[in-house]
């Protein structure tokens, strides 16, 4: 075979394999995520967060977040997706997160805070 027709032989044989390899391919993943209009952090006052488990809670070497109340249901309910890959430990977290409370900070942000001092 002549090297000319050996090099177009070559050349087609690879077309042809990187097209067989994209057909089986995922979809491109779009570039940006939806734009959320609106944190779950957002609040005006202290009873609109709460404080729910990380992906592990206190008693499995985890943490808490302060979120807010509605936002709850939807922030428990993509647990799975969120924390699929994520191994909790069988120990009690020391994170200063586990003994707080959730209060409306500054930006007006769901926040962890130290529990009030009350005297």
């Amino acid at each position: 075979m002549k090297p000319a027709l050996a090099a177009a032989v070559l050349a087609v044989l690879a077309a042809f394999a990187a097209l067989a390899l994209g057909c089986g391919s995922k979809p491109a993943a779009p570039d940006k995520p939806t734009p959320v209009t609106e944190p779950a952090t957002n609040c005006t006052a202290p009873d609109d967060c709460d404080l729910v488990d990380a992906c592990c809670g206190c008693s499995a070497g985890g943490k808490k977040l302060a979120i807010r109340k509605d936002a709850i249901a939807g922030f428990l309910a993509s647990r799975e997706q969120r924390c699929g890959g994520v191994v909790c430990l069988a120990v009690m977290s020391t994170d200063p997160s586990c003994d707080a409370e959730a209060i409306c900070g500054s930006r007006n942000r769901c926040r962890v805070a130290p529990h009030m001092q009350h005297p």
